[in-house]
This record gives structure tokens, sequence and C-alpha cells, in this order.
């Protein structure tokens, strides 16, 4: 069940009151150990949905959870007036919205969390292009560095590298109306963003490459417009708990991660349904039973803004943010960034070929047949795409007289594919003289002319 979609856009008006406790005391906190600064601990207002909401219709005639009453809209608003106070009991400034104002204006809204000590930094909400300028006017309202959702632009997928070119697209063009407010749009990722693999090329090289969907989005977007967020529960999800893989994806797109979701997780639930959204793997983020190397993600995700703690459908959230709370307050961690730097070189275009010493066929016999044999060798440097050597026959001549049969060369090696730097080639000369073949006293010879060419320089 996907809690969340069932709460798009959902208003409650006309529900039963129902009753919202008073804020707790909260224990003191410790003292920052941690390498997270403190403003930028942050919760999502999503962890309390039960609290705020109570219980809301699932669209079947059932509500969730089973049994449940929903809240009025002031019951809500009062609801939603509690868990700021608690929030910023237990040490949080910053949190990411969700669900709207509540029925408050914008600027009375920002007026109940910030007279509280707290500051919205990102909102999850409707990113659709027919919408997205009214979206952005109450992010302004608001306060809101970053405007998203907990998804991707209405109509898009990434199913298909067509569907993850488009929704980059889409993206963009969200963007650069967001960055000309001084905003930023952002994607979330669930566990499919990951489990579906794509063929593509990532670096240009013109090989496909089996990736997760969201690479390809994030290969279409442009880093001055767009960024992400991403739920470090649900990457593990759809990674299939491979923590190496998911620490590696994180540190490779450092730069275009700002926010994550901090959310625990426990894949010792039910695991036959990895991959998948099932719920019951989620758990305090920190606690007894979270597997997450955090200390490696945090410094993987070096560029990160925001971490935003969040448990969905805790069963006590308040408990739950006091767990996260001292997790991200008091974990000490590095932080690894990669750059791309440029080194290199130029290589001439050479070929280059050196002749060893002149070879001898030794003393003709007149009258016997005989083929006879001489040998020398050739280096051969070439830094082309492909080489040919070759020779020129002919007929060794004395004077005026030539030998009747041909002069025969051949090599040991003489196509190359490739380049190739000072390799020996052998070079052997073959000379045929018959027992008929007239012969003049003196010395044959022939200067022979070698060639070493190209068609790929």
């Amino acid at each position: 069940m996907n809690v969340r979609s069932k709460l798009a856009g959902l208003a409650v008006a006309g529900m039963a009151a129902t009753a919202i406790a008073a804020p707790a005391t909260a224990g003191a906190q410790s003292a920052p150990t941690g390498m997270i600064p403190k403003d930028k601990i942050s919760f999502q207002l999503y962890n309390f949905l039960i609290p705020v909401f109570g219980a809301f219709p699932l669209g079947d005639g059932t509500f969730f959870p089973p049994g449940g009453t929903p809240n009025s809209p002031e019951g809500q608003r009062t609801a939603v007036l509690n868990v700021f106070d608690q929030m910023a009991a237990n040490g949080f400034k910053s949190f990411e919205n969700f669900n709207g104002t509540f029925g408050w204006t914008a600027a009375e809204y920002r007026e109940k969390f910030e007279s509280r000590g707290l500051h919205a930094v990102a909102d999850h909400g409707a990113v659709d292009e027919g919408t997205w300028d009214a979206r952005l006017a109450e992010a302004k309202a608001l306060g809101l560095k970053y405007v998203g959702s907990g998804g991707w632009p209405a109509g898009t997928n990434m199913d298909t590298v067509e569907g993850a070119k488009n929704m980059g697209a889409v993206l963009n063009r969200m963007g650069a109306k967001a960055r000309a407010q001084g905003l930023w749009v952002y994607g979330h990722n669930h566990d499919k963003e990951f489990s579906t693999k794509l063929q593509y090329d990532t670096n240009g090289d013109g090989v496909l490459e089996t990736v997760p969907a969201l690479e390809v989005v994030i290969l279409n977007t442009d880093p001055s417009l767009v960024t992400f967020e991403i739920d470090v529960h649900w990457i593990l999800e759809g990674l299939k708990y491979d923590q190496d893989a998911a620490i590696a994806f994180i540190r490779k797109y450092s730069k275009r991660i700002s926010m994550l979701h901090v959310k625990g997780s426990d894949p010792t639930q039910n695991p036959g349904t990895i991959p998948s959204t099932d719920m019951s793997r989620v758990t305090d983020a920190g606690g007894p039973k979270d597997v997450t190397r955090w200390a490696d993600i945090f410094a993987a995700a070096a560029d990160v803004d925001y971490y935003h703690w969040e448990y969905d459908l805790a069963l006590d959230p308040f408990a739950s943010s006091k767990v996260a709370f001292k997790l991200m307050n008091e974990l000490k961690f590095g932080k690894v960034r990669d750059e791309s730097g440029t080194v290199g070189g130029t290589v001439p275009a050479t070929l280059s070929l050196t002749l060893g010493a002149p070879a001898s066929f030794g003393a003709f016999t007149p009258g016997v047949d005989q083929d006879y044999t001489a040998q020398t060798e050739a280096t051969v440097l070439s830094t082309a795409g492909n080489a040919t050597l070759t020779a020129d026959g002919g007929h060794l001549t004395n004077g005026a007289f030539s030998l009747v049969e041909p002069l025969r060369v051949q090599f040991s090696k003489s196509e190359w594919t490739g380049p190739t730097t000072n390799e020996k080639v052998g070079v052997t000369f073959k000379q045929l003289i018959k027992k008929t073949d007239p012969l003049r006293t003196g010395s044959y010879s022939k200067t022979v002319t070698f060639t070493l060419s190209t068609t790929q320089p």
C-alpha cells in the first residue's frame, strides 16, 4: 500500500474532531558531537501522518488505521502545532513540509512554525507543470529552498530510456522556472527507481551499461537547474540491500544530491518481498534493528544540504524522532568527494621503418638449379590505426645483365590493425637460379624499396 499516494490532495473537511495530546516535555539532548550542523538536522512532517490526520480514507470505504477516526480540519491544525512544539523541544530546527498549509494562508502557516523556532526548507506536494507557478509562489511565501514531491512530475515515468529522458526534460523546464525565483526543483526516489534497470551509455563511449533508471534521469537533467533527494531506505530496498552499491551511487552523484531521507532499514522483515514498498522493513534510524551503514552513507553524500529524518507510519513518531536525532546529532563521519581532473599528452602521427644490415645471397653457382635465401630484419614503429609493410620486387642486375627470375621478398609480418612500437620483423629474400640461366661474372644487386603505409593515420 502506498499510503503517501492516497493522501495527494487530501481534504478532510467535515470530519469529526478528535482530542490532541498536549506536548510532552522533551528530555535533555546531548551536545552535538557529530558532523551534521544542528540546523541541518531536519524531519519530514509525513512522519506524523496518524497524529495529524487521525485516520484517512483509502478510497474503498475503509480507513487507515483500521477502525480509526479521522481528525477534523481544526483537529489537524491543532495536531500540527503539537508536532511543531514537540519537535522543536526535541532539538530539531528544520523540517520538510507535507500536505500544504492545513487551511492557513502561507503567511499564517509560516508564522506558526517560525514562532516555534522551526524553518521549513522543502515541501512534498504536487509537481505538475500546469500548476507549477502557483506551487512556486507558495514555496516563496513559506520561505522554502527546495520544491518537490514524494516522487516525480505528473505524467512522467522512468520505465524506459525514452521515459527517463522525457522526465529529465520536464524537470529541466520546471527547474528553470524554480531557479528564476531562487528555488530548486527536486526529485525523490522509492525502491523502483533502483530496481528498474535500463541500458544506457553513461559516459559517451558508445558502450551501453546496465544502470538504475534514476541514473538515466540524473544524466538527462541540468545540474544548474535540478537536484535530488535520496531516501536511504528506498535506495537500499531497490538495490536489495547491497550497501556497497548504494554508497557508490551516492558517492558518484554526491554533487547532485541536496537532501537525504534518513530512514532506518531492517531487511530481516518479510525478506521474500524485497524489493518492494513493504513498510515492515522501515525501522528507527540509528535504532537497534537498523542495519544502515550511516557513517559511510553520510561520508559519501559529501554535498548534502539537509538530513530529513523519516519513519513512515511509526508507532510512536515522537519517540522515534529522538532516536534519529541522537544518530544525526552525535555520529562522527568523514567526507569523501570524487573530483575529475584531466592529465594527458599528445602522440604525433608516426610511421618509422628501420632496416637492418644489408642481406647477401653469397655466390651463385652457374648451371645448377637452386633457390638462394638471404635474411635481414626491419624495425617497425607506427602510431596509426593500421599499417601495411610492402617491398618492390624486380630483378637483380649486374651492369647491363639481369637475372631471369625475379627477386622475391617475404615478411614474418606485414599487416597491423593497431599501433606498434619497435617491433622486429623478419625479412627474407629469395632468388631462384635455374641451371639454364645465364650468369655474368661480377656482382648482382638491387636496391629494394620498403614501404610502411597506413589508411588511418
